[in-house]
């Protein structure tokens, strides 16, 4: 029984160009070119698989991918020039399956679509025992096979990891203790592990599933509670040292005040009750003796209180003509910030005091101008990518314009000429797109934080993908690949990366070694380090050993087309071998090129 795919895009050359592709490979093809007749089609056909363009005349798309999602399961490959990452995450985010940008290879999008529908025939018509595959998430675990997949690619885990993700999967919104997990892996051997060993398993599946304590997608830790007495109020504080000196200033100022009232009452004790009586006499017109009496029953039998109140008027007094030695701190905060905001290039200076604002301040300080270092250094790398782009491209577009415009004005060539130049200007147009993804990759490596997805590799293995994947070139130039290493040989990094570092060596050794020549990857694990040689016959000279891995440098000066790249190939690798902290050397001797890749081997 024959798929039937459904294509809408309205270019129509593009339509009909995958519409020839599919039919050769014996699928049913609806095509259209508007979102109301791909609508109609959805409704009235059987469809296993869409072709969606996102800009329609009539529509987009997204709209389109939202209706299908509505009522079908069916496989969805969005095609568009739309490059985006938010309009990739949209596509993705609303059901598709596959998201394919423009200009595209018409081969990698039939594999792309066998792909899908060999996995959509699988899982949505293959019997399936029940109770036995878990699915939560993106997350899919078969405990009978006990195989596991996390947004439908395979999730390489341990038995301990894949009894512990099975656990919490069925166990999913409930918090289960490491106790509740000992229990359940290891049985009556809880009391025999620490607490650790949970813990060292968790990490290491959240590393594998790409999940974050700080921010977790699945598993999520619950912390307990737990108290701790502090020594000292101000132990820790960074502004330990100027809550000290207010305190003092103001207990000096609080002792001041009542040793000034001790002071004043000591000196004029007997004149100033005195002094209080003949004022009492002469406002209410008492003798001396009823003075003396309201005097003794108001005043001086309450003189305590009298002497607090006159104490903390005082000191109120007293604080508020000695405020300004505080606002003098705020004063050199506020000078320290202006300092900061001219970006003046001494260090900013407070009183001891303020040490921790100074620190603080000069941290800001230093950082602003790492990151204004970097803005001007990013600002050059753009200026160097718009250069080189500039001339990089200009030999194969002139040969593209140059053939195209021969085709265009001369109808009468022979045919086999004709066939020719259209050779001539796919291979070119081929080099162009060539060149301008490996601008667009150095850009991002440069200017992205590139995650690592870390798995165990076998780099045996790998290597001897790598020679398999080179045969047409190795055959061409008649050169080959010979591996010299354990096959039991593993380093835990991101294989897809690092796959990319040996390609682009092995590469350049076929571009410029003799032909008849032999390159030989040797691989060893020396003083818990693992050390990968790449060796090739050839000759680099001394001085430019250490140009090689920078920017857009080629051996070929003349940057000629038939030798190799941008120029950005070992640079890219470099790059990569530095974020899993390694690093990478060339040298020259005995008439060999050799390229040492060390790897600390911390799994």
């Amino acid at each position: 029984m024959k798929e039937s795919i459904l294509i809408v895009d309205d270019e129509k050359e593009i339509a009909d160009l995958v519409e020839v592709y599919l039919q050769n490979e014996d699928y049913k093809v609806f095509k259209f070119y508007t979102a109301n007749d791909a609508l109609a089609c959805i409704h009235e056909e059987k469809i296993d698989l869409a072709i969606l363009d996102i800009m329609l005349p009539d529509g987009n798309g997204f709209s389109i991918c939202q209706k299908i999602r509505e009522k079908y399961t069916y496989p969805i490959i969005m095609l568009t020039a739309k490059e985006e990452e938010m309009d990739k995450i949209t596509g993705l985010t609303l059901g598709a399956d596959d998201y394919i940008t423009k200009p595209f290879r018409p081969l990698e999008l039939v594999a792309r679509v066998k792909a899908q529908l060999r996995r959509y025939i699988k899982y949505n018509f293959a019997p399936v025992e029940p109770d036995t595959v878990i699915v939560h998430s993106g997350l899919v675990i078969d405990t009978n096979t006990h195989e596991c997949l996390l947004n439908e690619k395979p999730l390489p885990l341990t038995p301990t990891e894949f009894s512990i993700l099975k656990i919490l999967c069925l166990q999913k919104g409930n918090v289960v203790s490491s106790e509740q997990l000992f229990h359940e892996i290891w049985g009556d051997e809880y009391f025999n592990k620490g607490n650790n060993t949970i813990t060292v398993h968790i990490r290491h599946l959240r590393e594998k599933m790409g999940d974050y304590v700080d921010n977790p997608k699945y598993i999520k830790t619950v912390w307990g509670w737990a108290i701790k007495l502090k020594n000292s109020i101000f132990e820790k504080k960074i502004y330990k040292k100027l809550i000290e000196k207010i305190f003092y200033q103001s207990l000096a100022i609080l002792m001041i005040a009542v040793i000034s009232v001790a002071i004043l009452r000591s000196a004029g004790r007997g004149y100033v009750g005195n002094i209080i009586t003949s004022f009492i006499s002469k406002i209410t017109g008492a003798d001396w003796e009823q003075s003396s009496y309201y005097y003794y029953e108001y005043i001086r039998f309450n003189i305590d209180t009298i002497m607090m109140i006159t104490s903390i008027i005082f000191f109120i007094i007293l604080f508020r003509f000695s405020l300004s030695w505080f606002t003098r701190y705020f004063d050199e905060i506020v000078e320290g910030v202006d300092k900061l905001a001219r970006e003046e290039q001494n260090p900013i200076v407070m009183c001891p005091e303020l040490g921790f604002m100074q620190e603080k301040l000069n941290q800001v300080k230093d950082e602003l101008g790492k990151r204004e270092n970097a803005r001007m250094e990013a600002e050059k790398r753009k200026n160097d990518l718009v250069v080189y782009l500039a001339h990089d491209i200009k030999t194969p577009l002139t040969s593209v314009i140059g053939y195209l415009n021969l085709l265009e004005e001369t109808l009468e060539l022979p045919l086999s000429q004709k066939q020719k130049y259209v050779h001539i200007t796919l291979e070119k147009a081929y080099r162009l797109e060539k060149l301008i993804n490996e601008f667009f990759e150095i850009t991002r490596y440069n200017l992205e934080s590139i995650p690592l997805n870390k798995e165990n590799i076998d780099l045996y293995y790998m290597f001897i993908q790598i020679a398999d994947e080179a045969y047409p070139a190795l055959i061409a130039s008649d050169k080959k690949v010979e591996v010299h290493a354990a096959e039991d040989l593993t380093f835990y990094g991101d294989s897809d990366k690092l796959a990319r570092v040996f390609n682009n060596i092995i590469k350049n050794a076929i571009s410029y070694s003799k032909p008849g020549s032999t390159i030989d990857i040797y691989g060893e694990v020396q003083n818990e380090n693992v050390i990968i040689r790449i060796e090739n016959p050839g000759i680099i000279p001394k001085e430019q050993l250490d140009l090689i891995f920078e920017k857009f440098y080629r051996l070929d000066s003349a940057r000629s087309t038939s030798t190799g790249g941008a120029g950005l190939g070992l640079a890219i690798a470099k790059d990569i071998v530095k974020l899993h902290g390694g690093t990478i050397e060339a040298d020259c001797e005995n008439g060999k090129i050799i390229f040492k890749i060390t790897f600390p081997d911390k799994q």
